[in-house]
């Protein structure tokens, strides 16, 4: 858990105190299956005062082992994720049930650094923008040896006027 205390610019109506810090995957309850993270996650921005809320603006970072979705080799890349949230004094009327509140002089910011992480990572992911895959005939990794596969498909309900033609 990643608690940050806010007292002192709770005190100023426009405080802001600055965030730069390097957290372990599990501070965040990360874990290795979610997101393969390699090393520690990078965390830079601020916690404003702006009245009645205090105003989360994150942006958290971290290398993560990704596979490849066409050739399914293991390579590493950088994760960005941009983090705006606002958190409620507890017990502050009207408040949502969903949105983040915190009690005296202490904000958790666990969940939406968590969140922002998780959710910016893509679902289909390339080893590199040109990446030929996986032979769909014979398995050869086409990035490394090109085969000479037929992989041309016919649709099946064309089929019959490939006869017309011959």
């Amino acid at each position: 858990m990643i608690k940050v205390n806010v007292a002192e610019i709770r005190k100023h109506l426009t405080g802001t105190k600055l965030l730069r810090f390097e957290a372990e995957p599990a501070e965040l309850d990360i874990t290795e299956t979610e997101l393969p993270i390699i090393g520690k996650v990078r965390i830079e921005g601020d916690i404003t005062n702006v009245g009645d809320v205090l105003l989360l603006k994150a942006l958290v970072s971290a290398r993560v082992n990704r596979l490849c979705s066409r050739c399914l080799k293991e390579f590493s890349a950088d994760s960005v994720a941009e983090v705006l949230e606002k958190y409620y004094p507890s017990g502050s009327p009207g408040v949502e049930t969903d949105a983040y509140v915190y009690e005296s002089d202490v904000v958790d910011i666990t969940e939406p650094l968590r969140e922002g992480l998780l959710l910016a990572e893509p679902l289909r992911v390339l080893c590199k923008e040109d990446c030929l895959g996986i032979c769909p005939v014979c398995g050869a990794d086409r990035n490394v040896h090109p085969c000479s596969c037929n992989t041309v498909t016919v649709d099946p309900r064309l089929a019959a006027l490939k006869q017309f033609i011959k």
